[in-house]
Parts: structure tokens; sequence; C-alpha cells
């Protein structure tokens, strides 16, 4: 009986999934990620069967065999560094989104979530581009590399969008091979390249690709980590709204009244003001920030941290028609990513 139930539940993944890939229309989607056949073997076939053996657990070792190629040409189609890997799941989210939309209110704010995860490789040696990188949970040094994700979010549903592993730009950094290849007509001299610029950069390109690939959203949330007066004039010519958690740094300015303050010293400003600390969060104030000769204008929130009675965090956002609790509300949809990474792992 045990033997039944367990083909039954393969069976069902089977027809599931080839469900969803008919509903991507695979016969446009090869020939958009450059994909180039070598064999009767369709990449839809082979990619089926990558899917069904990653849900059932298992690894290309211990895969199923498939009644039709072997285990070396999936190998050499995941090897393959033709194929615009970043375009197909930029495609693959702009058809599931373009099916889920009739379903989504139309008062919901489309986001993209961007964040990054630690992708470690530690018995490593000659990868290319290996690189040491800092793990900021336990505060140490890791061979590997940083994988930056952007995601989309309607508020319930999150679906990757593109990716790309980060190196390091410094070459003292880096352990592994150097670039087979830097020649930039070939993807892969792209991906090589891009994995050694800096991670802010690299965002900013992802979201320029899953715009032009049709994803569709208003805004993006992101941490600490990529928020800088930089990073949301970027999004702003991109036309996107920025949504996020900014430093409390000495070295960031922002004018408010006609005078210069830090995230911090503003807080100390407004904390001695004649305004009172609501329930929700603590102030609010429209700032402007500077990046070279632009000007353009910032909400600064301050929230208390739960964590830290007399601590404070500061969420900024370039869309100055949101109210605090509205920015609260939508910055909290950024641990859908957090969730993602750790089942992807």
């Amino acid at each position: 009986m045990n033997i039944i139930e367990h083909n039954r539940a393969d069976l069902d993944l089977k027809t599931t999934i080839r469900d969803f890939t008919r509903m991507l229309h695979p016969g446009h989607l090869a020939k958009e990620i450059n994909f180039r056949r070598r064999s009767p073997i369709s990449f839809w076939r082979i990619l089926t069967w990558l899917i069904c053996t990653q849900f059932l657990g298992r690894s290309l070792y211990r895969a199923q065999a498939a009644p039709d190629f072997t285990q070396r040409t999936a190998r050499n189609v995941l090897n393959d560094g033709r194929i615009n890997w970043q375009r197909l799941v930029c495609k693959v989210t702009q058809r599931v989104t373009a099916y889920l939309a009739p379903f989504i209110d139309s008062r919901r704010r489309l986001a993209f979530v961007l964040d990054d995860t630690l992708y470690p490789r530690e018995y490593s040696t000659k990868t290319e581009l290996l690189a040491r990188v800092f793990d900021h949970d336990n505060h140490r040094y890791l061979r590997g590399f940083r994988a930056l994700t952007l995601g989309w979010s309607d508020g319930d549903t999150f679906l990757p969008v593109d990716f790309a592993l980060i190196s390091s730009k410094d070459a003292k950094q880096r352990l592994g091979t150097p670039a087979s290849s830097m020649d930039q007509r070939a993807i892969s001299g792209q991906r090589l390249a891009q994995a050694q610029r800096q991670m802010n950069d690299v965002a900013v390109e992802l979201l320029r690709q899953a715009l032009v690939n049709g994803v569709k959203a208003h805004y993006v949330l992101f941490d600490s980590w990529f928020s800088s007066p930089k990073m949301f004039w970027a999004l702003r010519q991109l036309g996107l709204d920025g949504l996020g958690m900014i430093k409390r740094s000495v070295k960031v300015y922002y004018v408010y009244r006609k005078r210069q303050y830090s995230a911090k010293g503003l807080y100390e400003r407004l904390r001695h003001s004649k305004r009172h600390a609501r329930k929700e969060y603590l102030y609010s104030a429209v700032v402007q920030a500077h990046i070279g000769n632009q000007e353009f204008p910032l909400r600064l929130v301050f929230v208390a941290n739960r964590h830290q009675g007399n601590n404070y965090l500061v969420l900024a956002t370039t869309q100055l028609a949101l109210r605090p609790r509205q920015i609260i509300q939508m910055y909290g949809r950024r641990w859908q990513i957090e969730g993602y990474f750790q089942l992807a792992k």
C-alpha cells in the first residue's frame, strides 16, 4: 500500500507541474531565453524533470531516471552558459502575475522586494570568482557568494523575479579561479562581470530587467543595506518609489526647515519640539535629500523598536502620499523574502 500511495503522489505532482508549464507557453519561452536544442528532447521536458526531482526532495544522484534522457543531458543544460536563466525567471514571474491579475484587488499596492542572503560554498576551492564574504549572523567570514534576490509581492503572494550571485570587486577577497571569459557579447561573460560590481548597482540592473520583461509594480522594499539617497534617486529614474529602512548615519544629512540634520539629529529635534509621539509611530517629517546637484523629497517615519524600548527605527519613502501607518504596513511585507530564503535553502 505504501508503494501505491507513493506512486499516486508522484503522478499527481507530475500532472500539476505539467499543467503549470503549459500555462507558461514553453515553446515561445525557450526561444526568448536563448535555448538551442542539440537533441530531440525539449527544454521544458528537462526542466519539468528537474522541478519534479526538487519537489520530491532528491538530489540529481538520487533522482528517478527519466525514460528518454540521462542525467548527463540535464547537467549539460544546467551548465550551458548561453541560456539566460535570469530572463527565464523574469518571464515565468511575468506570466504568473498576469494569470493572477484578475484575482488581485485593484487597490492593492504591488511591490518589488530586494534583499540578499549568504550562499556558502565552504568546501569549494576552484569555483569561479569564489570570494570571502562576511556572515552577519555568526560574525565571521565564509567562502561563498552573496545571493542577491529580487521578489514581487501583492501582500499575500510572493514570487521570485530575478537573482544574481555577487562575488567581490576586490581581487584580494576572491579565492576561486578568475573568470573564464569577460566577453560582454556572451551571457556567461555578462554574468561574470555582473558578479564583480557593487551590489546596489546590480540591484538597479535587476529592477530594470524586471520592468523590461513586463513585471509590474509601483514600490521597491529594501532594508538599510541598500538604503541611500543615491538608491532612492535611481529608483525614481525608473519610475518606482523606494520604501526602506535608512541608517542612522552621521555622514548623511537631510534638509528640514532649511537646516541640515542627520537622521539621529532630526529625531532629537522632533523629540524636543512640541510634537507628541503617536501610538503606532513616534514622529513623521518630510525632508529634502540630495544626490549631487539633485534634490528630492523624502518622508521619514520614526518607529519604536519593539525589541529595544529605548531605540527606534527610521523608515523612508519617496511616495509622500502614503501615511505613516501605510508606510509601516508596507515595509512589513519585506519579511516575505526572508521566508522565501529559508524555503529556497
